[in-house]
This record gives structure tokens, C-alpha cells and sequence, in this order.
């Protein structure tokens, strides 16, 4: 609804909250990620097999977390589950933001950034060791 008219904005704080653990889960495979990286420069096989393992869980953790927002948004009034997508992608919404929905858009936005830099590094440790095998070169 334009600016969030009749959206249940405790739903939209709750969003928000989840999106906050998802930060939390993104940031701890971030340093892991580096970590990773940093071994895979040093040669360092055991740290990098080790930290290859860490990463599973956090990684199970924001699956978790983004199937629970899924279906929070999809029990949501259609209009509203539209619109909290959108909001949480990034894209236009119609209306004025009110505040509860202007900080979820900049927590997505914090968590897109992260998830971004996890890529990137992700990306050089790939090429790294993967050299022609990598993941990656399948995009070039």
C-alpha cells in the first residue's frame, strides 16, 4: 500500500530484525571468506580445508533466515508482499517510505554490500585455486 498504508509495520520491524541476524551470519562469512583467502595465498591446504568447513554453517543460517522471511512475506495481503519485496530488492516502491520501511531498505542494502564483498573475495579464492576449473570461468 503507498507508504505503507494498513502494512503491518510490527511485521516490517520483525523483517527488519531478521535481516539484522542475516547481517550478523553475513559478516561472520565474510571474515571466514577472508580467512579463506588468505590461506589460499599462504598455500596454507589445512587452514583452507578447515575454514572451506566453517563457512557450511553460516551458510545453513542465512538459508534459514531468508526461507523464514520468505514465507513471512508470502503470508503477507498481496499488495503488501509486493511491496515488501521490492523494498528489500532495492527497486522503486510507490508512496513515501515510512520509517520502519526506510530501515529495512537500508539494512538490505547494508546486507546486499556484504554479500557483494563475500563474491568478490569468493571469486579470487576460486581463481586462485581452481586456476581454469573455477567456478567462475563458466561466466566469463
Amino acid at each position: 500500500m503507498a507508504g505503507g498504508d494498513g502494512m503491518d509495520m510490527e511485521f516490517v520491524e520483525s523483517l527488519r530484525m531478521s535481516k539484522r541476524k542475516e547481517y550478523m551470519k553475513l559478516s561472520e562469512l565474510s571474515d571466514l571468506t577472508e580467512q579463506l583467502a588468505q590461506a589460499t595465498e599462504r598455500r596454507d591446504e589445512v587452514s583452507a580445508k578447515m575454514l572451506v568447513a566453517m563457512r557450511q554453517q553460516p551458510l545453513l543460517e542465512l538459508h534459514e533466515i531468508e526461507e523464514t522471511i520468505r514465507e513471512g512475506v508470502l503470508h503477507q495481503e498481496e499488495e503488501d508482499a509486493i511491496r515488501l519485496s521490492a523494498l528489500m530488492d532495492g527497486e522503486e516502491v510507490s508512496g513515501p517510505l515510512l520509517e520502519e520501511e526506510q530501515a529495512l531498505r537500508e539494512m538490505c542494502e547494508r546486507n546486499r554490500r556484504v554479500m557483494e564483498r563475500i563474491a568478490s573475495v569468493d571469486r579470487r579464492v576460486s581463481l586462485g585455486l581452481g586456476g581454469k576449473r573455477s567456478f567462475y570461468n563458466n561466466f566469463r
